[in-house]
């Protein structure tokens, strides 16, 4: 955060929230998109069992 001396205090730290919610929402992303990921290996691995044992 690159701010004029001058800025109000108030204008960082709002400022620095926003910044903390960002960071927020990405590691919320990458938490999703890993429990996606393990939800779609665990249907594919049912898959495969179930083609497996109709066979």
């Amino acid at each position: 955060m690159n701010l004029k001396p001058e800025t109000p205090l108030i204008k960082k730290l709002e400022i620095k929230r926003l910044e903390d919610e960002c960071e927020n929402l990405r590691l919320w992303r990458w938490r999703l998109t890993i429990a996606i990921e393990l939800i779609l290996i665990t249907v594919l691995g049912a898959c495969v069992v179930n083609f497996y044992a109709i066979r």
